[in-house]
């Protein structure tokens, strides 16, 4: 190679690998109801077109746009295939990225992993759970430590700790959809200062501006429902944390009692699951079952199990009916607020790993330390009860 030429490469090299650079995260989510469409999102350095290139090979047939000028990218694509790789490509203007690739949901054996608490976890190990290969990461709350912009106290725009999240694990998010559900820290835009109502500025955005604006997921977002058919199961995602703040300047999640919104969204979506599995999630602690003259826990019953976030310690509590409630915590253990029906509880950071066998009619649900061992394994069978509205 002539200097000349090795010169004229350097430079294309470089220019390419500044091009890439300028991707500055790539992250999956689902905003339709099934895993039938994807949403690639992404964000670009500078403003521009959203373009994504994708298909079943790695030559990326297939285009996908959307028009106007941004730097915050959510383009979806049509993913019916079934346990298939999908590879694709995003690219704004000459901002591009390399050919990624995920995995669809197969046929049967599909796994889904649920990790909390990972805005106050650091840089957790996540190592077991990826060796796990979930097809689908949920969450149940507190994603991000806070969002207060430090320029900007009160800025419900502000979304850099969502994208330092994504490049904390940025190949396993640009591999892996991603679904969160909100906690409290997750729409903190200013600091914990007075309590009482009319005192000052809220200290948490109730509507989750920068939440929605970075995760496209089922509307109205906030809340979800999420159904993967060859799993047979249906997951519900609540907005539901600290309620006991409600009414005040610490007041978080949307109103929950009775004849709310949300109240009678979820009767709805509880009463008319049809899958074989249905699973909650949330932020707030187990005890919320007790809400509205014990309402919420026969709801919440009328699926398998709900999955809270609210503890830092891996827990399973059952309720006199046998319903279990778990609690799940990536962060270093901490304070234990152990249910008093609880049958297992270990001070230790865990996830959730839900592994769906559809030609059985079961579900197993592992509650594992960071580790991979597992503290606790139950097997779930499909449900056969049909519920009304006078239940």
């Amino acid at each position: 190679m002539t200097q000349r030429k090795a010169f004229a490469w350097a430079v294309a090299l470089g220019a390419a690998l500044t091009a890439q650079a300028q991707i500055e995260a790539v992250w999956l989510t689902h905003r339709s109801p099934t895993p039938d469409r994807t949403v690639v999102n992404w964000k670009s350095a500078r403003p521009g077109p959203s373009r994504v290139r994708y298909g079943t090979d790695p030559s990326c047939p297939h285009e996908a746009l959307a028009a106007g000028e941004r730097a915050l990218h959510h383009v979806e694509i049509p993913t019916p295939q079934r346990g298939a790789a999908i590879y694709y490509r995003v690219a704004t203007g000459e901002q591009r990225s390399e050919t990624l690739a995920f995995q669809t949901c197969p046929e049967d054996g599909v796994r889904v992993a649920v990790v909390a608490d990972w805005g106050y976890a650091g840089r957790p190990d996540l190592t077991a759970l990826k060796a796990d290969k979930p097809h689908l990461l949920m969450t149940a709350g507190d994603n991000v430590a806070q969002l207060i912009n430090p320029a900007q106290p009160g800025d419900t725009r502000y979304i850099q700790p969502y994208l330092g999240l994504i490049r904390s694990e940025a190949a396993f998010f640009a591999a892996t959809p991603f679904m969160p559900v909100t906690g409290n820290h997750d729409k903190q835009v200013g600091p914990r200062a007075n309590k009482r109502p009319g005192a000052g500025a809220e200290v948490y955005d109730v509507a989750a501006t920068a939440f929605l604006s970075v995760f496209a997921l089922p509307e109205p977002g906030w809340r979800w429902a999420f159904t993967i058919p060859q799993a047979d199961a249906t997951f519900l995602a609540l907005d539901l944390h600290h309620v006991s703040d409600f009414g005040t300047t610490f007041q978080s999640c949307h109103d929950y009692r009775r004849g709310s919104e949300q109240f009678d969204w979820f009767d709805a979506q509880t009463l008319a699951a049809s899958t074989g599995f249905v699973v909650t999630l949330m932020n707030e602690k187990s005890s919320c079952r007790a809400l509205e003259q014990g309402a919420w826990h026969a709801m919440i019953s009328r699926g398998t199990l709900c999955v809270t976030g609210f503890g830092y310690f891996a827990e399973r509590a059952v309720e006199s009916d046998g319903f279990p409630y778990y609690n799940t915590c990536a962060a270093k253990p901490g304070d234990v607020y152990r249910d008093v029906k609880a049958a297992v509880c270990e001070r230790v950071s865990s996830y959730m790993l839900f592994t769906f066998d559809r030609a059985a009619g079961r579900m197993t649900a592992e509650l594992k330390r960071l580790d991979g061992s597992v503290i606790d394994r139950q097997t779930y069978p499909r449900r056969r009860l049909v519920y009304s509205s006078e239940d």
